[in-house]
C-alpha cells in the first residue's frame, strides 16, 4: 500500500470520528425551549390605552393607570431591553394586572409561565425606597379566560419591592389554548402604588412532577419556623378545603396547609372578590396576612347563632351559665322561638333551628351587585366614560337547588342593580346583552355569598349594529312559491320559441 493511500484513509477515519463526536454533542446539547409570549419583553410600541402590544389589561377594583416606563427614565425599572410594563396607582387601592392569550399549546404537556415583577409603595417620593408592599403573582388559566375564573392556577403571593423578582408557576395543558395573568393588589391608598412588569416567558416545561401531601407533623415544623406557605422554588397549586363549622364562640377557624395564599383561603369563604380578602384581614387584626405560613391561625368568618354540641341554640354573645343561657334567651327571642336546654324540649329545638334556616336574619343575608356596561374599546374592562347598557336581562339561580331566584332588566340608569337580602350559599349570575351587542366578557358568574357581604359584578357588551332583520319570508312549503316559479318558467320558454321564431323569418326574409 503505497504512502499516499495510507494517508488517505487516515484523513477519512479522523473525518468520521470527528463527525460522529459532533453529532454526539449535538444530541446532547439542551432542547431550545420556544417562548410562545408576543411581546414577552415589552419592547414592542405600546397601545393607547398604556398597554403593550399582544398584551391586555384587566381591572376588578380601582383606577390604575397603565403606561410605559424606560431605561432612560429609571433603570431600575427595567430588567432588559429599553422598555418595561408599568402600572400606577396615586393615592388610591386597585386590583390589576395584564393578561394574554396563548394558543398552540399540547394537551398533557406541562407549561411554565416566569415574569419579572416588584413594586415601589411608598406615602413619600423617595423612589429608591418602598414604606409598604403590594401583592403580587402570576396565574395560567385554561382557554380564553378572565382574571376572576375559579380555574386559574397561581403561583404563590410575592412582596418584591424596589427591585426586580422571578415570579414562576407551572400547569398541566388540558386545552391547546391558555391565558397567562399577572395580578398586583394595592391593599391600601398611598401616594405611590405603582407596579413594574417585564421579560416574562410562556414555555414548554416537561413532564408533571407529582407532589406528595405533607404530614402534619411537617406542617407543625414548618409553623415553627413562620416560613411563607409557597416559596419560589415550590410550585404547587393550593388545594380547595371544605368550610370549617364554627366554633363555641361562632368564630370560624382554619388552619394554613402548605401551598396557601390568601386570595384562595378567602375564595372558599366567602367569594371571589377583594373585599372578602380584606374582611379576613379585619378579623385577623395585629397579624401581617401578606405572608402566611403552614399552621398559622386565621379566623375565616363569623357567625350569630351556633349549635351547640347539645343540640341547643345558643346566642354568639359568651355566656356565663346554662341558668342564665335559658332566662337571657327567653328575653331576647319571641316566645315562639325560645329553645329549652333540657331534653324534653328538643322537638321544639328542631323546629326553631327550621325557621332560621327557612327565614334568615338581616344578619344572616348579602347582597350581589350586577353592571351591564357597553365595553367601546372590548377590551373586558369598564373605562371611564364607558356607558351603561339597556335592555339587558341578569337572572339569579341558586345553585343549591338549580332554581332562579330572581331576574332584572336593565335601564341604563338605575345600575348597579343589587339583588339584596339574599341567604348565604352559592350562586350563578347569567347575563344576557340586548340584540345588536355581542359579550366582551364571562356571560355568567358563580360565587358563594358570605354573611353580611356584598359581591359587585362588571358584565360587558360591545355594540356591533347587528339587528334582527323583521322582513316577512315567504315559507318553503306554502303551494303558491312553486306555482310562481312554474309560471315563471313556462314564460321563459315561451319567450325564448318566440325570439327563435322571429329569428328564423329574419333569415328567410
Amino acid at each position: 500500500m503505497s504512502r499516499k493511500i495510507c494517508q488517505r484513509l487516515l484523513s477519512s477515519v479522523l473525518v468520521v470520528v470527528m463527525s460522529s463526536g459532533i453529532y454526539t454533542r449535538s444530541l446532547a446539547a439542551p432542547q431550545f425551549q420556544t417562548n410562545l409570549l408576543t411581546n414577552p419583553g415589552f419592547e414592542s410600541s405600546f397601545a393607547a390605552d398604556g398597554v403593550g402590544t399582544g398584551w391586555l389589561k384587566w381591572v376588578v377594583s380601582g383606577t390604575p393607570t397603565f403606561k410605559q416606563i424606560t431605561s432612560t427614565t429609571d433603570t431600575r425599572r427595567v430588567t432588559e431591553g429599553a422598555n418595561a410594563q408599568q402600572i400606577e396607582g396615586a393615592n388610591i387601592a386597585y386590583s390589576a394586572g395584564l393578561q394574554q392569550v396563548v394558543n398552540g399549546l399540547t394537551v398533557g404537556k406541562t407549561y411554565r409561565f416566569t415574569a419579572y415583577g416588584h413594586a415601589w409603595a411608598s406615602t413619600g417620593d423617595d423612589s429608591g425606597t418602598s414604606t409598604d408592599t403590594i401583592n403580587l403573582r402570576i396565574g395560567i388559566g385554561p382557554g380564553s379566560t378572565y382574571a376572576a375564573d375559579a380555574n386559574i392556577t397561581w403561583s404563590g403571593v410575592y412582596t418584591y419591592t424596589d427591585t426586580y423578582g422571578l415570579m414562576s408557576v407551572e400547569v398541566v395543558a388540558t386545552d391547546i389554548t391558555a391565558t397567562v395573568f399577572t395580578w398586583a393588589e394595592a391593599t391600601a391608598a398611598r401616594k405611590h402604588n405603582d407596579v413594574y412588569w417585564d421579560n416574562a416567558s410562556f414555555v414548554e416545561a416537561g413532564s408533571a412532577i407529582a407532589t406528595e401531601a405533607s404530614s402534619d407533623a411537617t406542617v407543625e415544623a414548618t409553623a415553627q419556623t413562620a416560613q411563607a406557605t409557597q416559596a419560589p422554588s415550590v410550585l404547587v397549586a393550593p388545594t380547595d378545603f371544605p368550610m370549617p363549622t364554627p366554633d363555641d364562640t361562632g368564630q370560624i377557624i382554619y388552619y394554613v396547609k402548605p401551598n396557601d395564599n390568601l386570595v384562595h383561603i378567602a375564595t372558599i369563604a366567602c367569594g371571589e372578590t377583594m373585599e372578602c380578602v380584606e374582611k379576613i384581614r379585619l378579623l385577623n387584626p395585629g397579624q401581617n396576612l401578606d405572608i402566611i405560613y403552614p399552621g398559622q391561625k386565621l379566623i375565616i368568618g363569623e357567625t350569630q347563632n351556633v349549635v351547640s354540641p347539645n343540640g341547643s341554640a345558643e346566642l354568639s354573645e359568651t355566656l356565663e351559665s346554662s341558668d342564665s343561657t335559658t332566662s337571657d334567651i327567653q328575653d331576647t327571642e319571641s316566645t315562639d322561638s325560645i329553645v329549652e336546654e333540657s331534653s324534653e324540649g328538643m322537638e321544639n329545638v328542631e323546629q326553631d333551628s327550621e325557621v332560621v334556616e327557612s327565614t334568615p336574619t338581616p344578619d344572616e343575608t348579602g347582597a350581589i351587585c350586577v353592571t351591564l356596561y357597553s365595553d367601546i374599546n372590548g377590551n373586558g374592562v369598564l373605562d371611564s366614560g364607558e356607558s351603561l347598557v339597556t335592555d339587558g336581562t341578569f337572572s339569579l339561580v341558586d345553585l343549591e337547588n338549580g332554581e332562579t331566584v330572581d331576574t332584572y332588566n336593565t335601564d341604563g340608569t338605575s345600575e348597579p342593580y343589587c339583588f339584596s337580602e339574599l341567604a348565604t350559599g352559592t350562586y350563578r349570575v347569567v347575563s344576557t346583552a340586548p340584540v345588536g351587542h355581542t359579550p366582551t366578557t364571562r356571560v355568567d358568574w358563580d360565587l358563594t355569598l358570605a354573611t353580611d357581604s356584598t359581591a359587585n359584578l362588571e358584565f360587558g357588551a360591545q355594540f356591533t349594529g347587528e339587528n334582527i332583520e323583521t322582513a316577512t319570508v315567504e315559507p318553503e312549503n306554502t303551494p303558491l312559491r312553486p306555482a310562481l316559479m312554474g309560471a315563471f318558467g313556462v314564460m321563459l320558454l315561451l319567450s325564448a320559441a318566440g325570439i327563435a321564431g322571429y329569428m328564423v323569418v329574419s333569415r328567410r326574409k
